[in-house]
């Protein structure tokens, strides 16, 4: 085992490399929503029909 990843360490750091970018990826986007931010959209919600699905209290907030 360890003879096949020694002749294949270029995969295997490539691989590893992207793994790890992967993974700071989905841990800004979970702590994004931790926040409160949404990755889909923009964050105007003046005029988005679906913004009592995204922030239900959102109405009660403007008035």
């Amino acid at each position: 085992m360890l003879a096949y990843i020694a002749s294949h360490m270029g995969y295997v750091l490539v691989s590893l490399v992207l793994v790890l970018i992967v993974a700071a990826i989905l841990r800004g986007m979970v702590r994004g929503k931790k926040n409160g931010k949404s990755a889909s959209c923009g964050g105007g919600c003046g005029g988005c029909p679906n913004a009592p699905y995204c922030h239900p209290g959102a109405d009660r907030r403007r008035k």
